[in-house]
């Protein structure tokens, strides 16, 4: 294997060297992922907060036509039972 021994890949695998290589190759890869999940997760939030918004505004502009509706109807009462006393 030139010049390499299974002692001395043995050496190499059980060195504390390696293994803290390892180690802070693994914590990078764990932070950049943990990173790309969390953008992940914002832009979640915000088109989740976008979509609230506009359904806020949905339900707003439906309770005004809904309040229209309501008054439109009162009125009508009125004069129905305005016509029905004469």
């Amino acid at each position: 294997m030139n010049g390499l021994d299974i002692a001395t890949l043995s050496e190499i695998a059980t060195s504390q060297f390696v293994w803290a290589i390892l180690c802070i190759g693994l914590l990078i890869y764990v932070m950049k992922r943990t990173d790309q999940r969390e953008n992940r997760l914002l832009e979640h939030l915000e088109r989740s907060n976008e979509s609230q918004e506009k359904t806020a505004i949905a339900l707003d502009g439906i309770n005004k036509s809904l309040s229209s509706l309501e008054s439109r109807v009162d009125r009508i009462e009125k004069v129905s039972f305005e016509r029905e006393d004469k």
